[in-house]
């Protein structure tokens, strides 16, 4: 065995053989990197991993989704289902709140959010910019007018009898079913619609438009004219119910690019046979 001195022709060789492999690796990198496969053996980095599930919302829209001041969180029937679809991806749900409900179907059907969660009704016309879960609540429309009102839907129905509401002055909420009923409905009925039909933004300015005697009549989703009269001290009443029969759905981006409808129709089938869907229903209807 050599005692110091100079390193043995082995070793020298060894040594030799370590700089030409790094050469001919440099070499190597250097023609991928020009064919745009370089990052590869560079170290390029991952995206990070997904964390939360962005969620548009539109409240308040009561039993669906509504703004608690005190705990500062959404809340709703719909809100605890979204709930149980970002616990399933293991996300965290992150709201995103939006005050014009054509902005929310817009910006939810090219992909600016991951899913909207807004009472949305499966039509055709939506169904053709994004993709919907399978159904989890049908509803029809309510006719909500101030306690003082006079006005009567027959047999509290007002389906077939548009003519009840031809003389009033109607308050409804942009890009929704119910303007889209009252435009082909009781509209064609009205000796001035452009006057009579009044068009909001948002639930809460219609709503306020009605006490303050601006509409006569608010036409909304059933549930939440329901909600909204049953509240203490509302001083509004519902007079009556348009069968309608829409179906809500979540809505993703079209064509699902994140694959998250087969996600969402799973946790509903699983809480319908569970029986967690029908606490939920008690929850918030009853």
């Amino acid at each position: 065995m050599a005692e110091g001195g100079a390193a043995p022709p082995a070793a020298a060789m060894r040594g030799k053989g370590v700089s030409s492999v790094i050469v001919i690796v440099v070499a190597v990198i250097t023609f991928l990197a020009g064919l745009g496969v370089g990052s590869v053996f560079l170290g390029a980095r991952a995206p990070p991993a997904k964390t939360i599930l962005v969620v548009a919302v539109q409240a308040p829209f009561p039993p669906f989704a509504d703004f608690n001041k005190t705990s500062g969180e959404f809340e709703g029937f719909e809100m605890d289902i979204v709930k149980l679809i970002a616990a399933e991806l293991n996300l965290t749900p992150v709201y995103r709140q939006f005050s014009n409900f054509p902005a929310l179907l817009a910006e939810t059907g090219t992909g600016g959010v991951d899913m909207a969660s807004a009472s949305i009704t499966i039509t055709a016309a939506r169904n053709a910019t994004m993709d919907f879960s399978d159904t989890y609540y049908i509803a029809d429309q309510g006719v909500l007018v101030q306690s003082s009102s006079t006005l009567v839907c027959p047999s509290n129905d007002c389906t077939n009898s548009p003519q009840t509401l031809k003389d009033s002055i109607i308050g409804v909420q942009q890009g929704t079913t119910s303007f889209i009923w009252v435009n082909s409905t009781v509209k064609p009925l009205m000796s001035d619609p452009a006057n009579q039909i009044k068009v909001f933004a948002q639930v809460p300015e219609v709503l306020t438009a009605l006490r303050q005697g601006v509409v006569d009549v608010v036409i909304m989703d059933l549930p939440v004219v329901t909600a909204y009269a049953n509240a203490p001290s509302s001083g509004l009443k519902v007079v009556g119910k348009i069968l309608t029969n829409e179906l809500y759905g979540f809505a993703v981006a079209n064509n699902d690019p994140q694959g998250l409808v087969p996600v969402i129709n799973a946790v509903l089938s699983r809480i319908r046979a569970s029986g967690d869907y029908d606490d939920l229903i008690t929850k918030w209807f009853a």
